[in-house]
């Protein structure tokens, strides 16, 4: 990275997603608690530190779990998987405790507690990685935020943001190239005069790896120009063509957060 060698830095450049685990081999000594700590020393939103976990060590639950998230059968099957939530209800109790009103449900701390949860969760990925497990995020935990709060008995002013499933790794992929720098990094100002050019070499460098070969993405009564899908096919068509198709999903996430007392203005 950049010229410069360490091994923090060895291992963020070496991060790839893990989905197969080896389910025979047990996990190192203290691996949920060295997870939990460094977890637990990320960054925080004026030290409110708005998020909580839960270890999701029930196998019913596991294979619940499962079906919300695309039946992706890690979330079943890795050794070990942490859901991090954005936990408000903590605070409401704090300062129910001391006596004072809670008014604090804007939308900016919605963000603060997603961003918590989020930020906790990176650094619960690179500790398990740096004592040599591989891991994935899963946001798919969203996709039916109502039915995996009821499902953890997450009380009002709690939602999942993301999952984390780790373990020693059964098969590893590739290493998969990131947008050049030079469309995401801006000076001073915001900046499209890269935009495409850096796209269009990132979409063939895409393309390159093979990764999308099976893996088109179909939308539900669009029907592709000729040719369409016998062609040049990388990240951007692909990208798009999810864009387009839109996350149905995901449809009572709104609803839900209101329902959580979040102000969603």
């Amino acid at each position: 990275m950049s010229g410069l060698a360490n091994p923090v830095l060895d291992r963020i450049a070496a991060h790839r997603s893990v989905r197969f685990f080896d389910t025979a081999r047990p996990l190192p000594e203290r691996t949920l608690q060295i997870l939990i700590e460094a977890a637990q020393r990320s960054s925080t939103s004026s030290n409110m530190q708005i998020w909580s976990v839960v270890v999701v060590a029930d196998p019913r639950k596991r294979a619940v779990l499962r079906t919300y998230c695309r039946n992706q059968a890690f979330v079943e099957e890795a050794p070990l998987f942490l859901l991090f939530c954005a936990d408000t209800y903590r605070l409401r109790e704090v300062a129910a405790r001391q006596g004072h009103a809670f008014n604090y449900s804007r939308i900016d701390f919605l963000l603060a507690a997603t961003i918590d949860a989020a930020i906790a969760c990176q650094n619960a990925a690179l500790a398990a990685e740096s004592i040599g497990l591989g891991c994935c995020m899963v946001g798919g935990v969203r996709n039916q935020a109502r039915d995996v709060a009821a499902l953890f008995e997450l009380p009002k002013g709690v939602y999942g943001v993301v999952g984390l499933a780790a373990g020693y790794a059964r098969r590893v992929n590739d290493v998969k190239p990131r947008l050049p720098s030079s469309v995401v990094v801006h000076t001073d100002r915001y900046s499209t005069a890269h935009l495409a050019d850096g796209v269009t070499q990132y979409d063939g460098v895409m393309a390159a790896t093979g990764m999308y070969e099976g893996r088109r993405v179909a939308i539900e009564g669009v029907t592709p120009e000729p040719g369409r899908d016998t062609g040049h096919y990388g990240w951007a068509e692909h990208t798009a063509r999810r864009l387009a198709r839109g996350n149905a999903r995901r449809s009572d996430l709104g609803p839900f957060l209101r329902d959580c007392g979040f102000v969603l203005e």
